[in-house]
């Protein structure tokens, strides 16, 4: 997917090594937007990237909206991914696995279906609508904790700790994105019906849901 393709290459201008098991509060937080879009699919984004200096570690996690250009059928959840810095000053991808997000209103295991990438990083996502819309209030809301683990540190978990939610003007380019693909989503399962395509029963992105109650 583009987007993994993406979070691939922008890993690689990050830094960091945190100990094994570690929880983690970062300084550094930061959140951007990004949209992307493929002759497949329209993709929106919040960006967050953490570091902790003087750790070597540092991890992007993707919260991720969008849509199927050819069914209309929406997707949203998270792509995660972590990265070293080496001796040499260059940054270096690392595997992780067992990827979560927590909250207190939200927790993915259990709710997203997972993919793990020859890179290294995690994709896990829903179609459902009510679940969508329950992960993206929860990073919103910008109290929760990301975890993952690293094979060359035993499997033992570390989490990061985040406690600051997006900006005003990042939640705003993303509700407007998501506004976008509602309205091509339905459009195209609008289209699709006409030409008798078969679409899963209710028909309807769901993204309406998760903008509604995202603000």
């Amino acid at each position: 997917m583009f987007v993994a393709l993406r979070l691939l290459t922008a890993l690689t201008l990050l830094g960091a090594s945190q100990g094994a098991g570690s929880t983690i509060f970062p300084t550094r937080v930061a959140y951007s937007n990004w949209a992307d879009e493929s002759e497949e699919a329209r993709v929106c984004e919040i960006v967050l990237d953490v570091s902790n200096p003087p750790s070597r570690e540092a991890v992007k996690f993707i919260t991720i909206a969008g849509y199927n250009k050819f069914d209309g059928t929406v997707l949203a959840g998270f792509l995660m991914g972590a990265a070293d810095l080496t001796p040499s000053g260059t940054y270096q991808i690392v595997r992780i696995s067992d990827a979560a997000f927590s909250s207190r209103t939200f927790n993915s295991l259990g709710h997203l279906d997972y993919e793990n990438y020859d890179d290294g990083t995690v994709m896990a996502t829903t179609q459902d609508p009510l679940v969508a819309a329950a992960f993206i209030r929860a990073v919103i809301a910008g109290v929760y904790e990301v975890h993952f683990a690293r094979p060359d540190s035993n499997t033992e978990m570390r989490t990061y700790k985040i406690a600051s939610a997006p900006g005003e003007s990042v939640i705003s380019n993303f509700m407007h994105c998501m506004d976008g693909l509602a309205v091509e989503s339905h459009r195209t399962q609008s289209d699709a019906s006409t030409k008798g395509s078969p679409l899963p029963e209710g028909g309807g992105s769901g993204l309406s849901i998760a903008t509604d109650q995202g603000g």
